[in-house]
């Protein structure tokens, strides 16, 4: 062969490496696209069925005004993936939120908690932790005082959450079981402040295993708690294992309420937990609950 004809070879051979690589690439970028776009659409037939379930009949508007949530797009730990949904309608002059469920589509169970807020409460805003099982849609469906229905929705990518190991010292965790402490948290740069709830308590799925025994255990989670300013009501939260081990809430509470804060916890076992703060050491102290 010339060295004509060999350099010609060389640059066939040369445009089709070219060309392989570059639908190699496109694979590359495509397929994970596809896939992305393909569980997106799956997510949405699963809402479908879940909205039919837990909403027939109703109308839900895009809530992108009343309400906002705030969740990572890319989670670094599937047990504690940090939300906060934000009362857009606060101190304005719209029917107020009285209502939040919070949905997580490809959880075990997805209807994952529900939060009604009483007079005390100075907004719907809150925040917490939940787990997260596989990638999906996360939803917030905000019920106003004059019944209409809004939602909006994140998707998170995370997975085994639900199923992730159960801390090492599981004597230890049920032995401080029931401890709270409640605190004043700043938010944002200016005078905001909220109040942060933290109960001890494994919140354990029924899907985890014990590192030290291999066995799964049972599943013992929180499943109530109810937040009250003197006899006016705060919050009253029906909740799954979706959220964290040793659960947290922020929330909101009217400057003028007035009355000691107590909190009621209630389990899945039918254990009770009961905590009040005095009025002028409310959101200031540190204390243990009592088990009932």
């Amino acid at each position: 062969m010339g060295m004509t004809a060999r350099s010609a070879a060389c640059a066939r051979w040369q445009r089709q490496l070219a060309m392989g690589f570059m639908v190699v690439l496109a694979a590359v970028f495509t397929l994970p696209a596809e896939a992305d776009v393909q569980r997106r659409d799956q997510d949405e037939a699963a809402w479908k069925s879940l909205r039919a379930e837990h909403f027939p009949d109703r109308s839900i508007a895009d809530g992108e005004d009343v309400i906002t949530l705030d969740a990572p797009y890319r989670a670094e730990d599937p047990s504690v993936v940090p939300i906060t949904i934000t009362d857009e309608r606060a101190g304005t002059n719209a029917p107020p939120i009285r209502r939040l469920w919070l949905v997580i589509d490809n959880n075990p169970v997805p209807m994952s908690a529900r939060f009604d807020f009483g007079p005390a409460a100075e907004s719907a805003t809150l925040a917490t932790r939940v787990r997260v099982n596989s990638y999906t849609y996360m939803r917030v469906i905000a019920e106003t005082a004059d019944q209409k229905l809004y939602m909006v929705k994140k998707y998170v990518k995370a997975s085994g959450g639900c199923s992730a190991p159960i801390g090492r010292d599981l004597d230890a965790a049920r032995e401080n079981m029931g401890q709270m402490r409640l605190r004043q948290i700043r938010v944002g740069e200016g005078d905001d402040r909220r109040t942060q709830l933290m109960i001890r308590h494994p919140n354990i799925t029924g899907l985890q295993m014990d590192q030290l025994t291999r066995l799964v255990e049972p599943a013992h989670f929180v499943d109530a708690i109810t937040i009250r300013k003197g006899d006016a009501l705060v919050l009253d939260s029906q909740m799954t294992f979706s959220l964290s081990a040793n659960p947290s809430l922020q929330f909101n509470v009217r400057d003028d309420a007035r009355g000691a804060l107590s909190v009621h916890v209630h389990d899945n076992k039918d254990q009770q937990f009961k905590q009040t703060w005095p009025d002028k050491q409310a959101g200031l102290s540190q204390s243990n609950g009592t088990s009932s």
